[in-house]
């Protein structure tokens, strides 16, 4: 419920609470923690709150309450001694457990000095609180007048929310549990595009935002319920997601064209923030996450990662190409030079599951992705459309694959009984297509036309290459999905793979100019 306070609230610690109820104790104060009450830790001296809580507050049958006794230790200092922090505490209701610290009064000479005054209008400190408690008081309310909401189904969370809950509320709502600090930031983001958008007569692109509940550390965003539209069924013409359908191209192109359009309508002239990090840097911190090397050797036991990483890969067929860290040595030179110049509003993470429809049918898309390990950057939504396209690309080859035959327990099955765990950067018995068919192809030349702009379309390619490695190499560090070496090295020969075609076609691209 902290969204209906200020930013500057959070929730009291255990210890700040222990203070509280042994002050209140300590005056015959004993708060019900049922009924909503609010607790008001003053200094001494200043013009207090609570007259004007009371007023405010007591027709909704919420009582407060004044420690006006408690003096500080020293001149603003935010603690009373034995006592309570100075502040604004909420009891019982919905706000129970939350805490707003007063600002600091400065400096009072005592009543004698009639011309002093506090550094902060009380009037202003008394309406976000009193105006916090009232909107509780009337969603608590208004929610009694409603059935109580039922669970429809569970969908399968994401890597950033650790629940997705459908419930029938009197009309579908999805309920997506999550870190709060994401959840503010994606549904920030979600509004103002759909708002940008509605408000020039276009479909919005996410789900309609009903309401965001912060609980402390945690958070959830409460929005329209989208229809599945069974896209990885849809694309591919085999169950192992390995070859794409005749109609693929024909599914894709309503997404595709939303997705077109809102590039074109938010275009920028400047380089997003997140360009290098995405194309070159990030390679180099994935490496050092902890969650990838413990995922390593939940694979490969004591086998040395860096190792591993420096090792040339076996293709199938006996081709040798540069493993990881060359790959990643070769961008270190070159990706600065294939780096956008400019940008747009991007989602983030076009995966098809992440593509679903409206109950009218229209395409919608959910979980955007505006940061990538917790990397603040000032341009939130802002980035390379082609990027964005990339990640659209490695959900076509391979990750549904990987992802099917993990889900399936037949992880093993992706190599074969030629699969050999010591020499995991052998993928000469890779089952899987490492090749663009014709189909692949004419969909990959689709998704370079989807981005704006003019840039040469080799490097675009290249882009779009190394866009959908840097979504391989970030599967990489996830245990829970990618459980075996199987399914792991498949992923990760796949990274090096997209590398090396983009090198390639660089490289051509290079001696074209020279010849």
């Amino acid at each position: 419920m902290s969204e209906l306070l200020t930013e500057s609230a959070r929730p009291a610690t255990a210890a700040e609470l222990a203070d509280l109820y042994a002050a209140l104790a300590g005056r015959g104060l004993v708060p019900d923690t049922v009924v909503p009450s609010v607790v008001v830790v003053e200094v001494p001296g200043h013009d207090s709150l609570v007259p004007r809580l009371t007023e405010r507050l007591g027709p909704f049958g919420v009582r407060v309450v004044a420690l006006g006794t408690l003096a500080p230790t020293a001149p603003g200092a935010g603690r009373s001694p034995g006592g309570a922090a100075r502040g604004t505490y909420f009891l019982g209701g919905e706000l129970h457990g939350w805490f707003l610290e007063s600002p600091d009064p400065g400096p009072h000479s005592g009543p004698a000095d009639t011309d002093s005054t506090d550094s902060t209008d009380s009037t202003d400190q008394v309406e976000p609180i009193a105006s916090a408690v009232i909107a509780a008081r009337l969603r608590s309310w208004a929610a009694a007048t409603r059935p109580v909401p039922t669970v429809t189904r569970f969908h399968r969370p994401g890597s950033d929310s650790i629940g997705v809950v459908q419930f029938d509320a009197g009309t579908e709502l999805v309920a997506k549990i999550g870190e709060a600090g994401m959840i503010r930031s994606e549904t920030g983001f979600t509004s103002r595009t759909n708002d940008s958008l509605t408000g020039i007569g276009r479909d919005p692109l996410f789900p309609r935002l009903h309401g965001v509940h912060i609980e402390g550390r945690q958070g959830v965003s409460i929005m329209e319920a989208a229809e599945a539209a069974d896209l990885e069924r849809r694309l591919f013409s085999d169950e192992a997601r390995t070859e794409l359908a005749p109609d693929a191209a024909d599914v894709l192109a309503p997404y595709l064209g939303q997705l077109a359009r809102w590039y074109r309508l938010t275009a920028g002239d400047r380089r997003p923030t997140s360009a290098d990090y995405l194309y070159r840097e990030r390679f180099h911190a994935l490496r050092e996450q902890p969650a990838l090397r413990s995922t390593f050797r939940l694979c490969f036991g004591d086998r040395d990662l860096d190792a591993h990483l420096a090792a040339d890969l076996t293709l199938p067929g006996g081709t040798r190409v540069p493993g990881y860290t060359a790959a990643t040595a070769w961008l270190d030179e070159h990706a600065p030079h294939l780096l956008p110049h400019t940008g747009a509003q991007v989602h983030g993470d076009i995966y098809p599951t992440n593509m679903l429809r409206r109950a009218g049918g229209g395409p919608v898309f959910i979980d955007p992705r505006t940061v990538w390990e917790q990397r603040p950057r000032p341009d939130i939504g802002y980035g390379d459309p082609v990027f964005d396209l990339a990640t659209l690309l490695h959900g076509l080859l391979p990750m549904p694959a990987i992802l099917h035959a993990a889900r399936q327990g037949k992880a093993a099955a992706l190599f074969g009984d030629a699969f050999d765990p010591a020499r995991p950067h052998d993928v000469s018995a890779l089952r899987l297509p490492l090749r663009f068919s014709d189909r692949l192809r004419a969909m990959e030349d689709r998704l370079i036309a989807t981005a704006p702009g003019t840039e040469p379309a080799h490097t675009v390619r290249c882009r779009l290459y190394i866009g959908a490695a840097c979504s391989l190499a970030g599967w990489l560090k996830y245990e829970n999905t990618l459980r075996t070496p199987h399914a792991w090295t498949a992923t990760y020969a796949y990274t090096v793979w997209y590398l090396w075609q983009a090198r390639t076609v660089h490289e051509q691209h290079t001696a074209e100019e020279l010849a």
